[in-house]
């Protein structure tokens, strides 16, 4: 496994039992990836007849975990990969599995002994 993790990953990880969520936060992160984004892009070359050209923000890679459980898998295989997360965003309440604060404390665990 690789201990170094580059320091400029923009990898983050949003765990929600609810999907719209996750559009949400793709929206406002990574534009371009979102349903929304792609609407609004072909609409303004509609309009307007132009393309809009891609901003110099930042770029995130976001990846989606619907449950605790799903979230610790990724983490897992992110390490692995070397390619850790940089930030997860987690909801506290999802049913019927493991809630927010439970897996925070099982992708703690698997960090410090995988380390």
């Amino acid at each position: 496994m690789n201990s170094q993790p580059d320091p400029l990953s923009r990898r983050i990880l949003v765990v929600d039992d609810n999907p719209s969520i996750h559009e949400d936060f793709r929206k406002i992160l990574c534009p371009g990836q979102s349903q929304s984004g792609a609407t609004v892009a072909s609409m303004v070359e509609e309009l307007f007849g132009e393309v809009q050209q891609a901003r110099s923000a930042a770029q995130f890679e976001m990846d989606s975990a619907h449950q605790g459980q799903e979230a610790l898998a990724k983490v897992e295989a992110a390490e692995k990969e070397g390619r850790p997360y940089s930030l997860a965003f987690m909801d506290v309440r999802m049913p019927p599995g493991w809630d927010g604060v439970e897996t925070i404390g099982h992708i703690g665990s698997n960090i410090r002994t995988s380390r």
